[in-house]
C-alpha cells in the first residue's frame, strides 16, 4: 500500500513531544510492508530507509513565521493567533497541494492521504481540492484530543477554530471520550487507534537501581492536582528518594528533587530503569476523558518498569490495574504503594514483566498500522463504491 503523509514534522529538534512515537509508527509500516511518502509541514526534511521523504515546500517560509511567533511572544495554546492561519492559506497551501499533487502523478496508485497533525484551518479547503481529481480517502489523525479542542485551546494552535471537519473521510484519534465532540463539531465519522511504541525503541537497561520514585514529563502545571497527590504530598511523608523533572513546575513539590527540564531521549530512558518506581502522573484533562491514551504507561512498560499511574480512566482498556500496573486514587493509597513496593523488589520485577508483555502481545506500533491499514481498505473501499471510479 502507498500512502501520503502529512506530518508536523520529521526534526527531532522541533518541540513536537508526539514526533518520536510517529516516526517509530513510521518504520512500523515500512515493517508491514507499506511505502510512504512523507511531506513536512515544519522543519527540514530527513532520509530514511523507512520512507520516502519530500522536501517541506513551505521552509524557509515556517522558519520566518516562527521567529514572528517567538517575537510576539505566543505560547502555545495560551493565545489565538488568528492572523497565523490566515497567513497560512495564503503562503503555505498552495506550496503543500502542489507538493502533494507531485507525488500523486509521479508515484500513481496511492491508497490514501493521512494529515498527521498539521492545523486544519491552516489548510481548509486543501482535502476538497484534491478529492475533485483523486478520489482516495484522506483521514486526519489527532493524538492530541482533548486538548486539540477549540475550547481548550491546544498544545501549539486552535487548529479547529474556523476549520471544516467534513472535509475529510474520517478522523482516526487517541481519545475515545472525544468522539462525540468531534461529531458535534462536524467530523463525517471518527475512529480510535491508541498509542503503540517500538518495543525495540524502549529495550529495557540493565543498570543500578539507585533512584526510588522517578517522574518525567511536560507541563508539569496542568498536572498539578495528580502531582500533589502522588509527588508533594507523598514525598513529605516519605523518607524515598523522589526525582522530578520536566518544564512548568511552578508549585509545591514537597521534599521531591526537581533535576531538570530537559532530558534527551536516551537520558530519559536511562532514568527510568535507574528507578525502583516509575510514576505516570497524567494531565487532567486526559486523565479525566475517556480512554485518552497517552504514550508514557506504554513506554515505561515497553521496558519492564514497575509503574503506579494517578487516576486514569480507561486505563484497564490496555493495562489490567493491580497485575501489570497499579492505580493510586488518593495520597493515602500512594503512600502504601509506594512503601509496599519499595519494600518487595520481587513484586516490583513481577509487574513490569506482565506489563512488558502485555505491550509486547498487543499494544506495539506494527499493531496500530496493522489498525490504520484496515480502516484505509475500509474507506477506500466504500468510496470505490460510491464513485465508481478508482485513482491509478
Amino acid at each position: 500500500m502507498k500512502i501520503i503523509i502529512l506530518c508536523a514534522t520529521l526534526d527531532l529538534k522541533k518541540p513536537y513531544s508526539a514526533t518520536p512515537f510517529l516516526l517509530q509508527w513510521f518504520k512500523a509500516f515500512y515493517d508491514e510492508g507499506h511505502q510512504l511518502f512523507i511531506i513536512p509541514y515544519s522543519g527540514k526534511s530527513v532520509k530514511s530507509d523507512w520512507w520516502k521523504s519530500y522536501p517541506n515546500p513551505n521552509y524557509a517560509k515556517g522558519e520566518f513565521l516562527e521567529k514572528i511567533m517567538k517575537l510576539s511572544g505566543h505560547k502555545p495554546g495560551k493565545k489565538n493567533m488568528p492572523f497565523v492561519s490566515n497567513l497560512a492559506q495564503i503562503f503555505a497551501k498552495p506550496g503543500l497541494e502542489k507538493q502533494i499533487r507531485k507525488i500523486l502523478e509521479e508515484e500513481k496508485e496511492i491508497s490514501a492521504i493521512i494529515n498527521m497533525g498539521l492545523p486544519l484551518n491552516q489548510l481548509k479547503g486543501l482535502p476538497k481540492d484534491l478529492k475533485k481529481d483523486y478520489p482516495i480517502p484522506i483521514f486526519f489523525f489527532d493524538d492530541d484530543l482533548p486538548t486539540s479542542l477549540p475550547e481548550n485551546g491546544g498544545f501549539t494552535f486552535n487548529f479547529y477554530k474556523g476549520a471544516d471537519l467534513s472535509e475529510y473521510d474520517s478522523f482516526i484519534i487517541t481519545s475515545e471520550g472525544s468522539k462525540s465532540r468531534l461529531l458535534e463539531m462536524g467530523a463525517n465519522n471518527v475512529e480510535f487507534v491508541h498509542i503503540g511504541i517500538d518495543p525495540d525503541e524502549y529495550a529495557p537497561i540493565p543498570t543500578e537501581k539507585d533512584i526510588d520514585i522517578f517522574f518525567f514529563g511536560h507541563n508539569g502545571n496542568s498536572r498539578k492536582k495528580y502531582v500533589d497527590m502522588m509527588i508533594t504530598e507523598p514525598s513529605n511523608f516519605l523518607s524515598y528518594n523522589f526525582k522530578v523533572g520536566g518544564r512548568d513546575y511552578s508549585m509545591d513539590l514537597g521534599k521531591a528533587k526537581y533535576f531538570s527540564p530537559k532530558l534527551s531521549f536516551d537520558e530519559w530512558k536511562q532514568y527510568s530503569c535507574r528507578a525502583k518506581i516509575n510514576l505516570n502522573v497524567v494531565h487532567e484533562l486526559h486523565a479525566e476523558t475517556f480512554a485518552t491514551s497517552t504514550a508514557r504507561p506504554f513506554e515505561l512498560a515497553a521496558m519492564g518498569c514497575c509503574i503506579v499511574s494517578s487516576p486514569y480512566k480507561g486505563i484497564e482498556k490496555w493495562f489490567e490495574p493491580k497485575k501489570e500496573i497499579l492505580i493510586a486514587n488518593n495520597s493515602k493509597e500512594a503512600i502504601e504503594l509506594y512503601q509496599m513496593l519499595m519494600d518487595d523488589a520481587e513484586l516490583r520485577e513481577k509487574i513490569g514483566s506482565a506489563a512488558q508483555k502485555r505491550v509486547t502481545n498487543e499494544h506495539t506500533a506494527r499493531h496500530r498500522i496493522r489498525q490504520i491499514v484496515k480502516l484505509i481498505q475500509k474507506y477506500g473501499d466504500n468510496l470505490d463504491e460510491k464513485t465508481n471510479n478508482s485513482y491509478s
